[in-house]
């Protein structure tokens, strides 16, 4: 499950969905897919037959457009945009 963290700020427009990190004082504007993507994780948690829904109308290939959808939404991730509020934190050791 995948939630927006609690520093990303998002609201819909008429060109599509905005993000705003208010850590970094940074916005992004999502296209129409990425847009879509976000909307599934927010309202489902996940992006689970996405695919098939972006793919199918516009004659594309279904595994090419997962593979798209699951490195962004991993860049999310990375970015710390995203977050699973069901997976343990990390620990971390610290030297002194």
């Amino acid at each position: 499950m995948l939630t927006p963290a609690a520093h990303i700020h998002h609201t819909t427009d008429e060109h599509g969905i905005v993000l705003l990190d208010i850590r970094t004082e940074k916005w992004a504007m999502l296209g129409p897919d990425a847009s879509r993507i976000w909307q599934a994780i927010v309202v489902n948690g996940t992006t689970a037959g996405l695919a098939d829904q972006l793919a199918i109308p516009t004659g594309r290939d279904p595994h090419a457009v997962l593979q798209g959808i699951d490195h962004l939404v991993d860049r999310w991730k990375r970015d710390g945009i995203l977050i699973d509020p069901t997976r343990t934190p990390r620990r971390r050791w610290w030297r002194r």
